[in-house]
């Protein structure tokens, strides 16, 4: 139980320094992930976020996406978009 504990609380750690880290460095970095049916092209979830909130967007809409697909729609994909936005003055 203990050691479980510890590796949770090592994990939320990491991924809290991964989000600093990624904001520190590439503020201006964008990122946007669209989960989308490919027969019909709708979009069926989208996930963006600048700085440190792109960190995991795209695992995160692939998860989304799996999670779809096992419903029993196989026609499910993932396309993401970065860019950087202009600094705020």
């Amino acid at each position: 139980m203990k050691k479980s504990v510890i590796i949770i609380g090592s994990s939320l750690l990491f991924i809290a320094c991964a989000n600093i880290a990624k904001g520190l460095v590439a503020p201006n970095q964008c990122k946007k992930c669209e989960v989308y049916d490919i027969g019909s092209g709708a979009v069926l979830d989208t996930y963006e976020g600048c700085g440190g909130s792109n960190v995991r967007l795209e695992e995160d809409a692939k998860v989304a996406a799996f999670d779809l697909m096992r419903g029993g729609n196989t026609n499910i994909d993932v396309r993401c978009e970065t860019w950087k936005q202009e600094p705020a003055e």
